[in-house]
């Protein structure tokens, strides 16, 4: 899981390179490529039937995730990486609190006050906007990097819901890059940008250490009971705080440190314990 946290820490810095000079669809695109080649050549080695059993469902998957990642990219370039990272780590309590309302998941009094908990640490991570006139807050940006963790919530659910269906994972991965690919291509035609010779490196490295991140993720899914799985993963804030501070030269607040504990805290409070095999959207 720490292995799974670093390569995604690594993703993210390299997305937030390549966002330089790139914007944030056609990042999304070149991943999603690049995620349907390697998912279609397992599907294909392991002889699984391409479009599986629930087609609404994965569908929705699909998009929601897209959706999601679009949102998630976006606030990578938009807030420093430690602030996106974090924000980001809201959607267990998402998950648990979609699962409730679409799956009938029980809910508890643990899942609100984690609910609370977890918004507070937004509050603190983002130096209490609206209390400190020196803070520096922007609605728009904090509402895209919240949207991107509440759609990866959303994904979860619906990975859960299509894994109890009996659909294969690589099958759910699959309906991913589906809808990533035709759904950023427009975008992409309409504002290209040619990427330089180190720049298609940097892209490459997205999808590598993206796929990386999935596949020891998954390994730390089945080895791990689902609580201790869970909770490592948390690991990748700091790690992101460290890239953020180290080759960004952002600046590491005490605010955003007590911000991050909170969101461990609300995290902690809504996990259970049982095995619970999810695939990374991130």
């Amino acid at each position: 899981m720490a292995l799974s946290a670093f390569s995604f820490c690594l993703m993210t810095v390299f997305v937030k390179i390549a966002g330089q000079s790139l914007g944030t669809f056609q990042i999304v695109l070149f991943r999603g490529i690049f995620t349907l080649l390697l998912t279609l050549i397992i599907i294909k080695k392991k002889n699984i039937y391409l479009w599986g059993k629930n087609h609404k469902i994965l569908a929705f998957r699909g998009l929601s995730g897209t959706i999601a990642l679009f949102f998630v990219y976006e606030s990578i370039q938009r807030l420093s990486l430690s602030e996106a990272t974090v924000i980001q780590y809201l959607y267990p309590i998402f998950t648990t609190l979609l699962a409730s309302l679409l799956i009938s998941e029980k809910t508890t009094k643990k899942l609100y006050l984690a609910i609370f908990i977890g918004f507070s640490g937004i509050y603190v991570v983002l130096n209490f906007p609206f209390l400190n006139n020196s803070a520096i807050f922007d609605i728009e940006n904090t509402f895209i990097a919240i949207m991107g963790a509440f759609l990866t919530g959303l994904a979860y659910v619906l990975v859960r819901l299509s894994s109890k269906l009996d659909e294969s994972p690589y099958i759910i991965m699959f309906y991913f890059p589906l809808f990533t690919v035709p759904l950023s291509l427009p975008f992409v035609i309409l504002n290209w940008s040619n990427p330089e010779p180190q720049i298609w490196g940097v892209l490459l490295l997205v999808g590598i250490f993206t796929q990386l991140g999935q596949t020891f993720l998954t390994f730390g899914y089945k080895l791990l009971p689902a609580s201790t799985a869970s909770t490592a993963s948390y690991v990748q804030v700091p790690f992101s705080a460290l890239a953020g501070a180290f080759i960004f030269h952002e600046s590491i607040s005490y605010n955003f440190i007590f911000g991050s504990f909170l969101i461990l805290i609300a995290m902690l409070l809504i996990i259970k314990k049982k095995e619970n095999k999810n695939i990374s959207l991130i």
